[in-house]
């Protein structure tokens, strides 16, 4: 029997989550579920229970176990606890993203692979990816969203194929689930025999 929390058990206020309660080999059983919580929510008798708005009042351990339908005899041991911490939506200091870049040198049309990293939760991020790219008039650059990273990905990598000269990248992360600011990291080089590319 195994209780789970999705998209994590640290979330934001007004957030959604739901929660899942898992028999193992369960088969095609006709299960009903009964949950335990030490928080203000009360589940009902599925398998998924979702929360559309959590506040802080959801906070709490979560268990569940499971009963086969018309009778009173046959359940399975409760769930190991889960714990739902539901966080305040503001920072203290802004949660700024860490990248990170493997290998950090290469050799020319060898791939990069970015990594963006958020801390408490870390999940429930969306992620944007950025490359610097120089104006080919004068030394200023400008940032070029990498392809398919318009709308953000919920993976927190990222693998550049070809990379062929030295370039910066940062990585952006917001809340997927509401209204939200996105965050950036500051900015990681990747480095070559070459120099930045520039634009033809």
């Amino acid at each position: 029997m195994t209780c789970s929390v999705n998209p994590s058990s640290s979330v934001y206020n007004g957030e959604r989550i739901t929660l899942r309660c898992e028999i193992k080999d369960g088969g095609d059983t006709e299960w009903e579920y009964e949950w335990r919580t030490t928080s203000s929510e009360k589940p009902s008798n599925q398998n998924e229970h979702s929360i559309t708005s959590v506040t802080k009042s959801h906070s709490g351990d979560y268990r569940c176990k499971g009963r086969k339908k018309h009778t009173q005899h046959s359940s399975t041991d409760w769930s190991d606890p889960i714990k739902l911490t539901v966080l305040d939506y503001y920072f203290p200091t802004d949660p700024q993203p860490v990248i990170t870049v493997s290998p950090s040198w290469l050799s020319a049309g060898a791939s990069v692979t970015l990594n963006c990293r958020v801390k408490d939760p870390s999940a429930g991020w969306t992620f944007y990816w950025y490359k610097m790219v120089p104006f080919p008039s004068n030394m200023y650059y400008r940032y070029e969203q990498l392809p398919g990273s318009s709308s953000g990905t919920e993976q927190d990598s990222y693998i550049v194929h070809g990379q062929t000269h030295t370039a910066g990248y940062l990585c952006g992360a917001g809340r997927k689930d509401r209204q939200y600011t996105t965050y950036y990291s500051g900015i990681k080089y990747v480095w070559s025999a070459g120099q930045f590319v520039s634009i033809s």
